[in-house]
């Protein structure tokens, strides 16, 4: 069962990891409005095409990713124990609680910037919103790719 941590734990980051990309894939046509949400670049058609696509799965989506990065971070925790508090189990450990930190700071505001804003509302706020939890999903991402990363290279080196 010892053997099996890593694994679990490599395969709860590739499922986050599969999940933000597809979000990403979603998003891509209003990426720009991760850091510009006005701009001239976005349709107020395209971005209300994809708000309404997120309105449709924010309600499934959240707690599926809470419940798999909670038990992530219990099995993080327990492969530290389990690798002796190592300094590579602390560095992994370290790099995904600081990023899940920031993530879940935010969490809750973006999601209500478009679960609480009609896709056919106001433009500039669909339009911020989008651009919001555009953003943090991108954060999603870089959390889980660059934490199972660190984690299949801290396991082949050990």
């Amino acid at each position: 069962m010892i053997e099996l941590v890593p694994l679990l734990l490599a395969g709860l980051l590739g499922l986050g990891t599969g999940v933000f990309v597809v979000l990403s894939l979603i998003e891509k046509p209003v990426w720009r409005l991760m850091w510009a949400p006005h701009s001239t670049q976005v349709s107020d058609e395209d971005a209300r095409k994809v708000h309404a696509i997120l309105k449709r799965v924010i309600h499934l989506l959240p707690p599926t990713m809470m419940t798999t990065m909670g038990m992530a971070s219990v099995l993080m925790i327990f492969l530290s124990i389990q690798a002796g508090l190592s300094a590579a189990a602390i560095a992994v450990a370290s790099l995904f609680f600081a990023q899940l930190a920031l993530i879940v700071a935010r969490l809750f505001k973006d999601i209500r910037g478009v679960d609480e804003v009609p896709s056919n509302g106001e433009v500039a706020a669909v339009r911020e919103g989008l651009g919001a939890l555009a953003l943090l999903h991108h954060r999603g991402l870089l959390m889980t790719s660059s934490t199972l990363i660190a984690v299949l290279a801290v396991q082949a080196l050990t």
